[in-house]
């Protein structure tokens, strides 16, 4: 994606050099320069970013707490495990049931203000309000199964997504900026 991306840069200026009267833009001109680094940052700063990080913590504590495992292991499990894993449940059940409170019951809080689901706070905080319960979940877990000893633990659990999600956002941060560069040269997609 990068080469594609430095293959734009240059198709860019040979458009436009060879044919100015089109719609295409350059990349290479004063204003494109001006574009491509001026917006970078707003390119970037996405929902989809902020769920890839959200989503990378929680699957970090999924997988430092050994709550996938114990899932997928067939029985028998440990006393621990099994306690962890209704405690887990219980929770599982009150954030639904809050959520359920200040999403779906007339005139909740998370409705827009005609009393919609999509779009409204709720749509918008969905991806966010689900990696959280998974990753409270997956630190309680922890806890009880003693996977987890200190905040310190839990701390390094989340870090720990974040870390093998890693290659994931450099990719990200190429394709939104290939994507918007495009949309910038071709105006007319």
């Amino acid at each position: 994606m990068a080469i594609l991306q430095v293959a734009l840069f240059l198709v860019s200026w040979l458009i436009t050099a060879a044919s100015p009267e089109t719609s295409v833009r350059s990349l290479l001109s004063n204003e494109g320069i001006r574009w491509f680094f001026g917006s970078v940052v707003g390119n970037v700063a996405s929902p989809p970013l902020v769920w890839i990080i959200f989503g990378a913590m929680a699957l970090g504590a999924l997988q430092r707490s050994g709550m996938i495992q114990t899932l997928l292991r067939p029985r028998p499990r440990t006393y621990r495990q099994e306690f962890a894993l209704r405690i887990v449940l219980i929770e599982l059940l009150l954030f639904l049931v809050v959520v359920a409170i200040i999403a779906f019951v007339p005139h909740a809080a998370l409705l827009s203000v005609t009393g919609q689901l999509f779009p409204s706070s709720f749509s918008s905080s969905l991806v966010p309000i689900i990696a959280f319960c998974v990753a409270v979940m997956a630190i309680t877990f922890g806890f009880l199964t003693a996977t987890m000893r200190s905040v310190a633990e839990a701390f390094q659990a989340l870090c720990y997504g974040l870390s093998q999600s890693a290659p994931l956002v450099v990719l990200y941060v190429i394709a939104v900026e290939l994507f918007f560069s495009l949309t910038y040269v071709f105006p007319l997609l």
